[in-house]
C-alpha cells in the first residue's frame, strides 16, 4: 500500500466533509510464525499511530518498518498485521466521513460507506517533527479510555488534527511530485517527451497530473511545452547571429518549419519575420491598452506594465519580449525609461498628468492618445506615430471583413434583436454601456436597448430598475466568487429578472471565467476588439461555431 492520492474528485472535497471518531484501542501483537495469523480488517477507515520505533506493520501484503511519529492511512477493508512486543506504543483509530445536508433538508445524517466517500490519502504519511503526532496519540489513548464526553471531543479534535497533518504532507508531496515533472520538461522540452512520461514521475494518473498541473501553473502541458519551445525560438531569433528558421524550427523540436511558422503566428499573432524585424524597434506602451494598439501592428513593446489584474493573457504572452516592467508610479518609469533609452513612448493622456506628460517627452518621442477618442483613432494615430499607416490600414480592412462575415453568419433574426449585457461581480449588477460593447453594437450593428447608450462603460444597477433594460438577447457574465455566484443564483430566481424577456430559453447566455468581460476600459484597443470578435459568435451559439467560455 503505497502513499497515494484515493481519487481525483475527493481531495478538493476533503476540507468539506465531516469526521466521526469511532473508536481508539491499542494494537495488539498480530504476527506469528505459525499458520494462523491475526488480522484486522475495519469496514471504516482506519489510522495507525505508532509512538515508538519497535516492531513491523503489514498493511494488505506490503511491510513497513514502524518509525516513531509514524501515521498510516487504511482505507476500509484493508488486511493490517503488526508485531508491536509487549509496548504499549501502537493505537488504531477507526474514523468515517460524512456530508452534512442542506439545512433545509429533513434527512438524517448518514455516514457513508467507501463506495461513496473515501478520505483521499492511503499509506504512510512522514509528519515532521514526530512529537506533533506523539503529542495527539498521547491526548488520544488518555482521553478515549477517560470515557467523558469532554475527553471524547477532545479526542475528535486531535483527529482532526492528525487528518490535517496527514493532508499537509499530501500536499507537500503533490508539489515535489508536480516540481520534479516540471523541471523534467524543462530539461527535454526539445524531445517528445509525453504526458504519460511525466505523470509517471509524477507518480500520478493521467488525469490527474493534467489537472493538478494546470491547477498549479495556470496552464496545460503541452502549452507549457509549446511556451518552452517558442521562448527558446524568440532567443535565437533575436540573437546576432540568428539561424535560419528551418534550423530554429529543427533546434527546439519541429521537424516542419511550415508547421513552426504558423504556431509561431498563431501563438505571438506576428509571423516570424516580422517578429525578426519588429523587435529592433523599442517603443514604450505607457499603459495597459497601448500594448493592445500596438500588436496589430506587429509590434510588440518592450516596456509596458504587465500587472494587469484581471487576465493573465498579455504576461503568458509577451514576457519575454517585455523585458522593462513599467509600473503605476511616475518617477520610477521615469528612471528606468531614461537609462533604457526607448525610441518611442505611447500613453494616453487621461492617465498621466500634465507635467509628468511634458517629462516622457524629454525621453524620447511620445505619443498621447485622447482617452476620449475610438479605438479606431487610437489605431491610426499609433500608426502614423511609429510609421505602420500601411499595416494599421491592411489590418483595419481585415477587421472590417472579418467584422461582414460574422454578421452573415448571425443572420437577420438575431441581428434584429437588441442585445443587453450584465456583469454580476463581487455580489453587484452592472450593465455593459455602449463603449464596453462597441464590437456587438458598432461592429456587429446588433440593437442597443435606448437606456444603454447613456452610459460609457459599466453602470450599477438594482433589480427593480432591471426592465430598463431588457432586451430580445440577453448576455450574463458572472465572476467566479462565491459572493456573486450566491448573487447570481439568486436574482435568477427573482421576480424581477424573470420579467425580462429573455429572462430564460435560448436568448439568455450565461457563462463565467471569460477576461474579456471584465475590465474592457482597461483593454479598449483594436486588439481587444479582434479577440471579442473572434469570439462573438459563440455567444450567440451559431451552428459550426465553437462556444469559447469555459467555467471557472
Amino acid at each position: 500500500m503505497n502513499s497515494h492520492p484515493i481519487s481525483d474528485l475527493q481531495h478538493n472535497a476533503a476540507g468539506q466533509v465531516c469526521y466521526k471518531l469511532l473508536n481508539v484501542e491499542p494494537v495488539k501483537s498480530m504476527l506469528s510464525g505459525g499458520p494462523d495469523r491475526n488480522f484486522i480488517q475495519s469496514s471504516s477507515h482506519v489510522l495507525l499511530l505508532s509512538k515508538t520505533s519497535y516492531g513491523r506493520l503489514v498493511i494488505n501484503g506490503q511491510y513497513y518498518p514502524l518509525r516513531q511519529g509514524g501515521v498510516y492511512v487504511c482505507p476500509p477493508g484493508q488486511l493490517i498485521e503488526a508485531e508491536t512486543g509487549n509496548e504499549p506504543g501502537h493505537m488504531l483509530l477507526h474514523f468515517e466521513g460524512f456530508y452534512m445536508p442542506a439545512p433545509m433538508e429533513e434527512q438524517e445524517v448518514v455516514l457513508h460507506t467507501e463506495e461513496v466517500w473515501r478520505f483521499p490519502f492511503a499509506g504512510e504519511a512522514v509528519i515532521h517533527p514526530a512529537s506533533a503526532v506523539i503529542h495527539l496519540f498521547d491526548l488520544l489513548h488518555a482521553g478515549w479510555s477517560q470515557g467523558k464526553q469532554s475527553s471524547r471531543l477532545r479526542c475528535e479534535a486531535g483527529l482532526l488534527e492528525l487528518l490535517s497533518l496527514v493532508l499537509g504532507y499530501q500536499e507537500q508531496q503533490m508539489e515535489l511530485a508536480l516540481e520534479t515533472a516540471k523541471m523534467e520538461l524543462e530539461r527535454n522540452y526539445k524531445e517528445d517527451i509525453t504526458i504519460d512520461q511525466l505523470a509517471g514521475i509524477a507518480g500520478l494518473s493521467r488525469f490527474h497530473f493534467m489537472r493538478l498541473f494546470k491547477e498549479r501553473y495556470g496552464k496545460g502541458i503541452m502549452e507549457y511545452r509549446t511556451e518552452l519551445r517558442l521562448m527558446e525560438a524568440k532567443r535565437m531569433m533575436t540573437s546576432p547571429s540568428a539561424p535560419s528558421l528551418a534550423v530554429i524550427a529543427e533546434a527546439i523540436g519541429y521537424k516542419n518549419e511550415t508547421y513552426f511558422r504558423n504556431l509561431f503566428k498563431k501563438q505571438t499573432g506576428i509571423p516570424p519575420a516580422a517578429y525578426q524585424k519588429n523587435q529592433k524597434c523599442k517603443i514604450a506602451a505607457y499603459s495597459w491598452m497601448n500594448i493592445g494598439q500596438l500588436l496589430p501592428l506587429q509590434m510588440i513593446p518592450f516596456a509596458a506594465p504587465v500587472d494587469h489584474y484581471w487576465t493573465d493573457y498579455y504576461r503568458n504572452r509577451y514576457s519575454y519580449e517585455i523585458k522593462l516592467l513599467l509600473s503605476h508610479q511616475y518617477e520610477f518609469n521615469r528612471e528606468i525609461l531614461r537609462k533604457a533609452e526607448p525610441d518611442y513612448i505611447i500613453g494616453v493622456d487621461h492617465f498621466i498628468p500634465a507635467e509628468e506628460q511634458q517629462k516622457l517627452k524629454d525621453i524620447a518621442p511620445t505619443l498621447l492618445l485622447p482617452w476620449k477618442g475610438e479605438w479606431r483613432e487610437h489605431l491610426s494615430l499609433t500608426a502614423a506615430f511609429i510609421g505602420k499607416e500601411e499595416e494599421g490600414g491592411r489590418w483595419l480592412e481585415r477587421y472590417e471583413q472579418k467584422a461582414a462575415i460574422i454578421r452573415k453568419q448571425l443572420g437577420p433574426a438575431t441581428r434584429r434583436d437588441t442585445v443587453a449585457v450584465f456583469i454580476v461581480s463581487k455580489g453587484q449588477l452592472y450593465v455593459w454601456g455602449r463603449k464596453a460593447g462597441t464590437v456587438l453594437y458598432n461592429d456587429l450593428q446588433l440593437g442597443m436597448p435606448p437606456a444603454v447608450a447613456d452610459i460609457d462603460w459599466l453602470e450599477p444597477i438594482d433589480a427593480q430598475h432591471l426592465d430598463r433594460y431588457d432586451a430580445d438577447r440577453v448576455l450574463v457574465h458572472v465572476e467566479g466568487d462565491p459572493l456573486s455566484q450566491a448573487y447570481w443564483s439568486h436574482l435568477s430566481r427573482q421576480r424581477d429578472w424573470k420579467r425580462l424577456a429573455a429572462a430564460c430559453g435560448p436568448k439568455l447566455q450565461v457563462f463565467s471565467g471569460n477576461d474579456l468581460f471584465k475590465a474592457p476600459w482597461n483593454e479598449y484597443s483594436a486588439h481587444y476588439c479582434e479577440r471579442f470578435l473572434d469570439e462573438a459568435p459563440g455567444l450567440f451559439r451559431i451552428a459550426g461555431a465553437a462556444l469559447p467560455f469555459h467555467s471557472e
